[in-house]
């Protein structure tokens, strides 16, 4: 049944966004294995058009409806979904990392206090931010090399890029748009295209998500960091800086978020599918045996248990077996 305005869920949205809705319920199948690899065809070609796309805010609606309903009720399920498509390469990279932005921001932007108009302008950010270099963003993660002047230069070109296309296409948004053209500023003074050193909590978790997000995938030319890495060292990093949104953020992931690969004190490899009750305690189901081979049948092991704790991270390049995240997903 539709929802009216009337509902929690709609509060604070947009028009656009709330007729949407209808939309995605009849054209988008609700569940997280599906939902995610449609979502990002239809990102990826909104991104690849860039300021000759037509219907463009109808189109981003669709997507950001899309988001929020596929993310309710299926934190876990979706994080699992998006952090694998990180790693398969017949996904294009820069839509995918979009995505997975805007989830992560739509989690814990409520935890951080962050709630609308503000929330809405942070999920169209994270699905925009890279809108003025999207062909750029899929090529650097296939090719073996570093990104040579030119490829640097139209980087460090792309958050006022972005803006320009935006504007293009008709939005007004200050708040959006200001989060494009700052969200590789970084609170050190290290970060582009202006070295500023105070973000607001908005612009620190599209930050922290966009930084995770590039750590954590792999390229051609490197491996992704692991994540409990990545996540400890953003944890740090907003301490150095007195911010709470790190441990929000650590709290909020875990340090191994589902979607990813962990070796068991069993010796087991297994694939993370739920978060924990701690951080460093995830569900997890073992795809293969101490020997390294792999079972026909998933094994659920909660990582509380001290025989099934983890022993370590495992990057995705060194699992070899490929999951069928529909078929797995209902195991859990």
């Amino acid at each position: 049944m539709l929802q009216t305005s009337a509902d929690p869920q709609l509060h604070g949205l947009s028009p656009d966004v709330e007729a949407a809705y209808r939309d995605v319920r009849a054209l988008l199948d609700p569940a997280a294995a599906e939902a995610w690899p449609a979502l990002r065809r239809r990102l990826a070609a909104l991104l690849q058009e860039g300021a000759q796309a037509k219907d463009f805010q109808k189109r981003l609606a669709f997507i950001e409806a899309g988001v929020r309903l596929t993310l309710e009720d299926q934190e876990d399920e979706s994080l699992f979904v998006l952090v694998q498509m990180l790693s398969d390469r017949s996904y294009g990279y820069s839509a995918t990392h979009a995505l997975t932005a805007a989830a992560i921001c739509l989690m814990i932007g409520p935890q951080a206090q962050i709630g609308e108009p503000e929330l809405s302008a942070l999920l169209r950010a994270a699905l925009t931010m890279n809108i003025g270099m999207a062909t750029l963003h899929d090529q650097l993660a296939l090719q073996t090399h570093t990104a040579s002047e030119s490829q640097k230069a139209q980087i460090r070109r792309h958050p006022d890029a972005g803006v320009d296309v935006l504007r293009q296409l008709g939005v007004d948004d200050p708040l959006w748009l200001n989060l494009v053209a700052e969200h590789h500023e970084a609170p050190d003074g290290s970060g582009y295209p202006l070295g500023k050193r105070e973000l607001s909590p908005v612009q620190q978790l599209l930050r922290m998500s966009d930084v995770f997000i590039a750590r954590i995938s792999p390229r051609i030319s490197r491996r992704g960091l692991w994540p409990n890495v990545a996540v400890g060292n953003l944890y740090l990093e907003a301490q150095a800086q007195s911010s709470p949104l790190g441990a929000i953020f650590a709290k909020h992931l875990g340090m191994y978020p589902p979607g990813t690969y962990v070796r068991l004190k069993s010796e087991e490899t297994a694939v993370v599918v739920r978060r924990g009750e701690r951080v460093n305690t995830p569900v997890a189901l073992a795809i293969t045996d101490p020997d390294g081979m792999a079972l026909s049948t998933p094994r659920k092991r909660d990582t509380q248990h001290p025989g099934y704790s983890v022993k370590s991270p495992i990057s995705p390049e060194d699992v070899k077996i490929r999951l069928d995240k529909a078929r797995l997903l209902k195991r859990i």
